[in-house]
């Protein structure tokens, strides 16, 4: 699995580096969780929490993040804003969905034309998750 921003595709990449420098300009610095996967990846974590041992952390096997034909880019990005700078220790990320910071970084994403999250019954999870979904 990917972390390079070189992975996303050509039109998306700029958005996904505004959204970076956006959410540090308002006081929330993130790391890069993910950026491009291959099919393989895909599968091994959707298999967690269902065949495989581990916690569902993605709810399809038709992720953006998968690069695939005919360029092989990713079309989503993962992040997560770091708790060193606001909370604790050096090197945590914060993943407490009921932190004000996630609400912010979805404004600021969905700003930039972003597709934020998944909503599953009214309520938005993954909150780190955003989509270029080009017209």
């Amino acid at each position: 699995m990917s972390r390079a921003l070189d992975d996303l595709h050509p039109q998306f990449k700029p958005l996904a580096m505004e959204l970076l420098a956006r959410c540090l300009e308002a006081g929330i610095p993130v790391s890069i969780i993910f950026t491009g996967r291959t099919v393989a990846e895909q599968a091994a974590l959707y298999a967690q929490g269902r065949t495989a041992p581990g916690k569902i952390v993605t709810w399809t096997l038709d992720s953006l993040h998968v690069m695939k034909p005919p360029d092989f880019k990713s079309r989503a990005i993962d992040i997560a804003p770091w708790e060193e700078f606001r909370l604790h220790g050096p090197d945590r990320l914060a993943w407490n969905a009921a932190d004000p910071a996630w609400q912010r970084i979805g404004e600021i994403g969905e700003k930039l034309g972003l597709k934020w999250g998944v909503l599953r019954a009214g309520e938005r999870i993954d909150l780190g998750h955003f989509e270029w979904r080009p017209d």
